[in-house]
């Protein structure tokens, strides 16, 4: 008997388990269903995209997805060392610090992007590299002294930088590179 009502409790409990992980998918393609950006229900304002800012939107997403790819190579390298058994714990320490400064590094790429951006730029790309720190502003106004004020904040956030490049950058050019 309490064999059987073990059998009872777990074959309930189980479907409800089932009917929980399904009431939570549901819930989810409902919220992408309402965020997708294809949804056109309740706020079509008959608004089009201009096709430049959708091209530079593409160019520098695609220069950051290029950086990006150039990285996730590397940690996966350095992964590797990681998990061998064959690597020495002075390579898999190397391998970690290795790690961490890329990933601090591209943090404080995107942080600097983002200040760039909030200085009222349309958009900005920073990539650090070992020969210097490139900048790309996209904007119509390209004055020295606001340069000069990014070039401040390369140095304020990297320690290293000996080699600053601010490029102001239109739409326009950007979509014919």
């Amino acid at each position: 008997l309490v064999e059987d009502n073990h059998n009872l409790i777990y074959s309930f409990m189980k479907k409800n388990h089932l009917a929980l992980i399904f009431l939570t998918v549901i819930t989810m393609v409902a919220v992408w269903y309402l965020k997708s950006p294809t949804n056109n229900s309740g706020d079509d304002t008959g608004e089009v995209l201009d096709s430049a800012v959708s091209s530079r939107l593409d160019v520098i997403t695609s220069m950051r997805e290029a950086v990006r790819e150039e990285r996730s190579l590397a940690v996966a390298a350095l992964d590797a060392v990681i998990a061998s058994d064959e690597s020495s714990v002075t390579q898999k320490a190397s391998a970690l610090s290795e790690k961490q400064v890329i990933s601090d590094l591209t943090e404080k790429e995107v942080v600097l992007e983002v200040q760039i951006i909030n200085l009222g730029y349309q958009d900005a790309f920073v990539h650090c590299t070992s020969s210097g720190v490139e900048v790309v502003v996209v904007s119509n106004d390209n004055s020295g002294s606001s340069a000069l004020d990014i070039i401040n904040m390369v140095y304020s956030s990297f320690d290293n930088a000996d080699n600053v490049v601010v490029n102001f950058q239109t739409v326009e050019e950007l979509t014919k590179a």
